[in-house]
């Protein structure tokens, strides 16, 4: 029989698809991973990844393999904090999201979960793209768009609204701006379109039929820095921009409104920490619905 401590070695490899990756991730040697896999293949008699310039992908016999062993991986893991955590959540959990909603505004509430749990650890992967949590590169993972996965438990995070910005400055030098009709006449930033990590960011043409837009960038941030800076009009969530001085509100009646959805493996959702997170992400969403979903439209 293999060895079970030559799983994680196994589960690593599939999950980041190089050697090098795994070991950096496991704190070890390429040839260590290497000789923890070659000892599982030995004792099964079989291989289970074969290598592609692009990486490590596994056989028929690794993909039989994986699902036992995430399931031992899981069952170790709530064991773990069954024992060790019941009255006090301790250890580390990954939580994946949008770059706007990480960095501006979780990042920044934060407190109370440590105040309450001092001995939780959160990695916050904030990132202009899809965070998968069926890859393992998070434990929760917030989206633009309710996954579809029957593996996982997904509920509506929260409803936000996105509205029109731009800097006094560039209001000043150019034409005026009084309704819908006079924004096809504007400078426009936007997202680049063929790298959209999802449909729900394709809303220009909501506000404006063929805008005319001056600066791309897959980043909601640098679009706020490009608006402040006084390049154009940006669509931009309230929460982020309301309450910066550098920004205008413009046209209150035109707004936009989206969701977004928080989601994790069905497995792991009775985890001690993992629901100390969500329980806080869901209740802060909850108290500071006036931000996210900003003034009411006219």
């Amino acid at each position: 029989m293999f060895d079970w401590n030559d799983l994680r070695f196994f589960l690593e490899l599939q999950r980041s698809g190089r050697l090098l990756t795994a070991a950096r991730r496991l704190n070890t040697t390429h040839a260590t991973v290497a000789r923890h896999i070659e000892a599982i293949e030995k004792s099964l008699g079989t291989a289970l990844f074969v290598q592609h310039a692009q990486g490590y992908e596994l056989t028929p016999a690794g993909e039989a393999l994986l699902k036992h062993a995430e399931a031992m991986e899981n069952v170790a893991l709530l064991a773990q904090e069954e024992i060790t955590q019941s009255t006090a959540p301790l250890g580390k959990i990954r939580v994946g999201v949008t770059e706007g909603l990480g960095i501006m505004f979780l990042a920044s509430r934060m407190n109370g979960l440590f105040e309450r749990y001092p001995g939780l650890e959160v990695e916050l992967v904030a990132v202009p793209r899809f965070v998968s949590i069926l890859n393992r590169e998070a434990e929760i993972s917030i989206h633009l768009e309710r996954p579809a996965a029957d593996m996982l438990v997904t509920r509506k995070l929260t409803d936000y609204r996105l509205a029109l910005y731009a800097s006094q400055d560039y209001l000043d030098r150019s034409p005026a701006l009084h309704s819908r009709e006079d924004l096809g006449r504007h400078a426009w930033i936007g997202y680049v379109d063929d790298l959209l990590f999802s449909q729900e960011l394709m809303f220009l043409n909501s506000f404006c039929r063929n805008p005319r837009v001056v600066f791309h960038s897959t980043s909601v941030i640098a679009q706020q820095q490009a608006a402040r800076s006084g390049l154009g009009i940006a669509v931009l969530p309230c929460y982020m921009a309301s309450a910066d001085s550098g920004l205008v509100p413009l046209l209150p009646q035109e707004s936009i409104q989206r969701s977004y959805w928080i989601s994790t493996r069905r497995e792991l959702h009775k985890s001690v920490r993992l629901r100390v997170l969500w329980d806080y992400v869901v209740q802060l969403c909850e108290s500071e619905q006036d931000l996210l979903l900003g003034p009411d439209p006219l």
